[in-house]
């Protein structure tokens, strides 16, 4: 199950937080190797004080195994506000419109599916992409752009996801890195659905979801 969460929910689920980030840290700097910023092992940079809304996805045992973060093209993102990632602008340019906003920050905890081996990583993972477009048709959002590595390049096709445009791949901090227009609409959960095997909704807790049920 996905929850989509913001700032607003720190203190209430400060636990679940606070795990996100330790998971961030596990995936970006300790088995990816990447150059980020860790502090006690939790992985955290300036894009997490603008306000971005996060899904959450709990494995088997209900802790946090998989999590994505999601800002407005209309402000500051990692695309646009990263020097580094300038070469991946299609045209030069950082697209700035109300419906398209940029995902990043995917993760997902291999040790997560402990309980079910690779099948429940890759079913905590077709829930965040299921969960993630659920998420743009109720909040209005038809577009996503984000900065992707080989392993989720490879991944895509398997979850039915197929970008509208893509750049790259580019050697970004000596990482080959893509980026990637996707369409966040009936058609891309259809894709999603025919490719998981998902049938249903997978969000539990959303700030959408108030008056509705689960």
């Amino acid at each position: 199950m996905i929850d989509i969460l913001t700032n607003v929910d720190r203190r209430a689920r400060a636990e679940d937080f606070d795990a996100m980030h330790l998971l961030r840290g596990r995936v970006f700097k300790d088995r990816l190797g990447w150059e980020v910023d860790c502090r006690d092992g939790r992985e955290r940079d300036a894009f997490d004080d603008l306000d971005p809304t996060y899904l959450l996805a709990f494995g088997p045992t209900g802790a946090v195994a998989g999590s994505w973060r999601l800002l407005p093209t209309t402000g500051p993102y990692m695309m646009k506000d990263t020097e580094a990632f300038h070469p991946l602008l299609k045209d030069g340019e950082a697209p700035r419109r109300p419906r398209l906003w940029e995902a990043s920050r995917f993760a997902v905890d291999m040790g997560s599916g402990s309980d079910g081996g690779l099948a429940a990583v890759g079913q905590i993972t077709a829930e965040l992409f299921h969960g993630l477009v659920e998420h743009c048709m109720a909040e209005g959002i038809e577009e996503i752009l984000t900065v992707y590595d080989r392993r989720i390049a490879r991944l895509l096709p398997r979850v039915g996801c197929h970008p509208l445009w893509t750049v790259g791949p580019m050697p970004i901090g000596g990482v080959p890195t893509h980026a990637g227009l996707f369409d966040a609409g009936p058609a891309m959960l259809a894709a999603i659905r025919e490719a998981t095997g998902i049938s249903g909704s997978v969000v539990g807790h959303a700030p959408w979801r108030k008056g509705q049920a689960a």
